[in-house]
């Protein structure tokens, strides 16, 4: 006999008390970790680059004044 959807719901919460006891408190503090890491690259990324078009032309002239070109 199938067990009913009650029985089912006990067995699955039974099985995820399980797994979270032995993940612990911090387990999603890796992720949220990672999230922020990229978030932050993101704005770096973004801040480098209105930098360099505000003065990329200067940096450009700059090296080839340098080099020679």
């Amino acid at each position: 006999m199938f067990p009913t959807t009650t029985h089912r719901i006990r067995r699955l919460r039974g099985i995820l008390a399980t797994y979270q006891s032995r993940l612990g408190p911090d387990a999603g503090a890796s992720t949220v970790e990672v999230l922020s890491w990229a978030a932050m690259s993101v704005v770096a990324i973004v801040a480098i680059g209105g930098a360099l078009q505000v003065l990329g032309l200067d940096i450009i002239n700059y090296v080839r004044t340098q080099l020679g070109i």
